[in-house]
């Protein structure tokens, strides 16, 4: 028999996230297009909850908090779920898991880079053609739109100053002057934690603005002055919905819109995103990548208009939705399982005149076709 052929470009959480699943195609083989782009050193941690589709993640994590808090300058919330924790896996970690769980069936990893003319991929001049072709690329990110930017690091006390049992998931007690500012908190144990300055803006600052942040909020709020940096971690990740459109490719991960555009998580998406195409595959059901569905959208959308338009509310906002919403609400909310109930007590809970501000807004751009 024959067997069909499936080509994934890239070497990244989506790429590999998907042919680690082929194992349950048996008529299909594949080519990993990794590419040289693709090789990096730099390992960095990936954020979770624990829901069914990213068991397997779970299983392997490097660190599991059953508790998360949001803070403000005028209120703290503790959430807790058991059934859906908290959970954080190094890049490097979930790929080699990925590769050791690649099919037994033939494949081929090709670690050229590929290139893009007139919307076809080309490796060494060569088309890639085969039955499917599912692309991975980082896409170009569109200009003035809202970011969501970070640096931190791993910071190592020589005394014990960290709850280790609870997430710092936002902390907005700190500089809010050019746009939505908090600090992410993971308690590895009591001396040692990785701390990250996020911004919501459109314009990202310089290294020295998130360094300095993060020592001001330890000192202000550990008494910590003196202590070692590792493992620096930074992105960028675009607060917009971002989905290419090719005539003959699928496009997969952050390029096919996996990134939850008011957040920022992708890997449970991405994880949905596999598996969706896989089942698709399987039932032979015309292929469908996205994963977020319109409602989801839509009122992303509106929440991301908002923080641009009002920053300041952005802390009244994240605590009313930690007020109104138990853990485990919370948990299938950021991970895109909400049920209705808790998607109306969301809006219920939302500043008002802002949001309906927005929602007129974002109808007229729709109603008229606007960028």
């Amino acid at each position: 028999m024959i067997k069909k052929e499936i080509n994934i470009i890239g070497g990244g959480c989506a790429a590999l996230s998907l042919a680690r699943l082929i194992r349950n195609l048996p008529n299909y083989k594949f080519n990993l297009f990794i590419g040289n782009k693709n090789k990096t050193n730099k390992d960095h941690f990936w954020g979770f909850w624990k829901v069914k589709i990213n068991d397997d993640a779970y299983n392997k994590a490097n660190h599991v908090w059953s508790k998360w808090s949001i803070n403000t300058n005028d209120s703290k919330h503790i959430l807790t779920s058991v059934k859906h924790p908290y959970c954080v896996i190094k890049r490097k970690k979930w790929l080699d898991i990925c590769k050791k769980q690649l099919p037994s069936q033939k494949y081929t990893i090709l670690e050229n880079d590929v290139l893009e003319k007139d919307g076809q991929l080309f490796v060494k001049n060569k088309k890639i053609n085969g039955d499917l072709v599912f692309d991975s690329r980082p896409p170009k990110i569109p200009s003035n739109i809202l970011l969501q930017h970070f640096e931190g690091f791993v910071v190592t006390s020589e005394k014990d100053v960290f709850d280790k049992d609870i997430v710092t998931l936002m902390d907005f007690r700190c500089d809010q002057s050019r746009g939505m500012h908090f600090i992410y908190l993971l308690p590895f144990s009591k001396r040692k934690a990785l701390v990250e300055s996020t911004m919501f803006s459109k314009t990202v600052e310089n290294k020295e603005f998130y360094s300095a942040e993060i020592s001001k909020y330890l000192k202000k709020y550990f008494n910590l002055v003196k202590f070692t940096k590792s493992d620096h971690e930074k992105g960028i990740i675009p607060m917009h919905y971002i989905s290419c459109v090719s005539r003959e490719i699928y496009n997969i991960g952050t390029r096919g819109g996996a990134v939850r555009p008011s957040s920022g998580y992708a890997f449970t998406f991405i994880q949905k995103q596999a598996f969706q195409i896989i089942s698709q595959i399987k039932n032979r059901k015309k292929i469908n990548t996205q994963i977020h569905n319109a409602i989801d959208l839509f009122l992303d959308e509106i929440f991301i208009n908002v923080i641009n338009e009002y920053p300041i509310l952005a802390s009244k906002i994240f605590s009313s939705l930690a007020r109104i919403l138990n853990g485990d609400e919370m948990a299938k909310f950021m991970s895109g399982n909400a049920s209705l109930l808790t998607t109306c007590k969301i809006i219920i809970s939302m500043p008002k005149i802002p949001f309906i501000k927005s929602f007129f807004y974002v109808v007229y751009r729709k109603w008229f076709n606007l960028p």
